[in-house]
């Protein structure tokens, strides 16, 4: 086999990778990984009787009411609506091993606003053991994912619940169970913290897509020209 011939049955055979990725990913088609099974659930109970804790549930935080509402770090006596999750191994809320955080507040006690990141001085975390752990604000919860609330913006924010009935649009998501490729689903998807977590993980994350982007456009290329070598 000649140089040439080896270069052309190369090149088709790229663009038949790209052809099959181009099928895929178009429209109809679904360009995110699957998520890995969460068993996670959350939801807004009185605090009479509270979150079951006899089922494994624990306080992420508090809200002042289920629409238009402040918010309060978890234990607070001031509000009595607390956000509950569990479905998943040792949840908790410590702010240290593998956690994410899911909001920050403006304050450290009551009448909070909150943010999905920035400089509000209290943050509320979530953890599940050894489970990787992934918190969000997006325009809707992917599957596998959690709604813990909604929120008026992504900063400065009022809150309500998940029930459909007053809701924001924008929802708070979190996953927990095994590891994941982030998904951006009407957000920006992020890397489970650890120990604090940093800018390092989404650096790497940028790269990774700059390089599927790459790939894809060279098969797509491809794709395109094979059509037209072979009619």
């Amino acid at each position: 086999m000649t140089r040439a011939t080896a270069f052309v049955a190369l090149f088709l055979g790229l663009g038949a990778l790209g052809c099959f990725a181009v099928a895929v990913l178009a429209p109809g088609g679904s360009s995110a990984a699957p998520v890995a099974a969460s068993s996670l659930a959350c939801s807004v109970k009185p605090a009479d009787p509270g979150c079951d804790t006899g089922a494994g549930e624990v306080e992420v935080f508090r809200i002042s009411a289920t629409s238009n509402a402040h918010a309060a770090a978890a234990g607070d006596p001031t509000y009595t609506n607390l956000v509950c999750c569990g479905g998943v191994t040792s949840p908790g809320t410590s702010c240290s091993g593998t956690y994410d955080t899911v909001l920050r507040l403006s304050k450290v006690d009551n009448n909070a606003h909150v943010q999905a990141s920035g400089s509000y001085p209290a943050e509320v975390c979530l953890s599940a053991g050894t489970a990787a752990v992934q918190c969000m604000f997006a325009s809707s919860c992917a599957t596998g994912y959690a709604c813990l609330a909604t929120a008026s913006a992504s900063d400065n924010a009022h809150v309500a619940d998940c029930d459909g009935t007053g809701d924001y649009a924008t929802k708070v998501c979190c996953y927990a169970g095994p590891a994941i490729t982030p998904v951006p689903v009407g957000g920006l998807a992020e890397l489970p913290d650890v120990g604090g977590g940093g800018s390092s993980g989404h650096i790497y994350v940028a790269a990774a897509a700059a390089m599927a982007a790459a790939v894809v456009a060279l098969t797509a290329g491809a794709c395109y020209a094979r059509k037209r070598w072979l009619g």
